[in-house]
């Protein structure tokens, strides 16, 4: 009997992504390598080198797969910062915490 009930949680857990993610840990994350071009919290937007965070986070149709993704790649115009998979997962899942 403990069987059954075991497997389907177990099952749960492992296919939650979204309880991997630590908001608090991906605001760090944007703070420490973001913050100098992009307006990384969820106040009002204002335009520095970048988009502020809340505009990418309104961004329709942009999920957070395609967000690590996109934040995993090189690109010449953000600063090169050694973000491995668990950083971005926790840096997209932030990004998308300021989706209003």
């Amino acid at each position: 009997m403990r069987r059954t009930i075991a497997l389907p949680m177990l099952l749960l857990l492992l296919l939650t992504p979204a309880a991997a993610e630590d908001l608090d840990h991906g605001r760090q994350v944007a703070e420490r390598w973001c913050a100098e071009c992009h307006v990384v919290g969820a106040e009002a937007p204002r335009f520095r080198r970048a988009r502020p965070f809340v505009a990418i986070a309104a961004k329709e149709g942009l999920t957070r797969e395609m967000l690590v993704r996109f934040l995993l790649l090189p690109h010449a115009t953000m600063a090169n910062s050694p973000l491995g998979a668990a950083d971005a997962d926790d840096l997209a899942g932030y990004i998308l915490s300021l989706r209003k």
